[in-house]
């Protein structure tokens, strides 16, 4: 059994709107009767700095990783609750500490893989997979893990820069894009290409997922909106499938901000979250979609 730690990240400097770091304790108040001494282990926050900046989001991420690096993981679930999808620097590279081994499979509108000289708008929260695939421009010195492109599986990008899309292709990083999970052979496809990049079925699993990667028709309470993306019910399948057929240790959501849209939306992400990070839970059985009921509080 994998006993669940909850740690928050109020993670916002990676990016210009400060409400991303309120989704933490939102998703505590909205999910109470779950840290209970029975229940999931709540390891508190990662404290945000003061300042601002990349250099802030640089030093959080550090903080972040240091955390991570020093739980002991043992027969425990990691579950992460953010902030900006910059804090994806710091989880990867923190569990890479439990997990060398470790697949990344990064659910997300945007590929997060510019340097500060190719980013169009220089937030650090487009910059986490560069550095975590071994790029030198920019790197934090104390970047010291890293991942080979083998390691990463993308779901769901569709903005992607052009320095972002030569080096994906350069690097051959496995892409299902959003037309292919909607198609009718998409477990296919995501079966496949995790069985390529783990044949033996041995290696750890983190899900790291930026709500963004939902299309941007359903969702308002997230600050980097993309048209052309995928259903949430996409996003259970993902969890469920590979949590069925994989080890997934940890799991991180991203990007939800209270202050845009309906307050009520992002109550409804935040218990939407709660049902995914419980889907990879070894000893849950999977349970109906939970997203239709949410779908009515976003379009009445």
């Amino acid at each position: 059994m994998f006993d669940p730690l909850f740690l928050g990240v109020p993670f916002h400097a990676g990016q210009t709107r400060k409400g991303v770091s309120l989704a933490p304790e939102l998703f505590r108040s909205v999910n109470a009767d779950i840290f209970t001494p029975m229940g999931w282990q709540d390891l508190g926050d990662v404290a945000a700095p003061a300042y601002s900046g990349r250099s802030a989001a640089i030093d959080h991420a550090r903080e972040l990783s240091n955390t991570i690096a020093g739980l002991d993981l043992s027969g425990r679930q990691l579950f992460l609750m953010g902030g900006d999808h910059g804090q994806g620097l710091g989880s990867v590279h923190g569990l890479l500490h439990h997990y060398p081994n470790m697949i990344v499979i990064w659910i997300d509108a945007h590929a997060d893989v510019n340097v500060p000289s190719s980013s169009p708008t220089g937030n650090m929260h487009g910059m986490p997979l560069s550095w975590l695939l071994g790029a030198q421009e920019g790197k934090p010195w104390w970047v010291s893990k890293t991942i080979r492109p083998q390691q990463l599986l993308y779901i769901g990008v569709r903005d992607v820069d052009p320095f972002e899309r030569m080096l994906l292709e350069e690097l051959d990083i496995a892409w299902i894009t959003p037309e292919e999970v909607h198609g009718p052979t998409f477990k296919h496809i995501l079966n496949r290409e995790l069985n390529r990049m783990d044949p033996h079925k041995k290696c750890p699993v983190h899900l790291s997922f930026d709500v963004d990667a939902i299309d941007s028709n359903l969702i308002e309470a997230t600050g980097t909106r993309v048209p052309g993306g995928i259903h949430p019910t996409h996003i259970e399948q993902v969890f469920s499938w590979v949590a069925s057929e994989r080890r997934v240790v940890s799991s991180e959501i991203v990007e939800i901000n209270p202050e845009l849209g309906e307050q009520s939306e992002a109550i409804e992400l935040c218990r939407w979250s709660r049902e995914l990070f419980q889907s990879v839970m070894p000893t849950v059985v999977p349970k109906k979609s939970a997203w239709p009921a949410m779908f009515r509080v976003f379009h009445p």
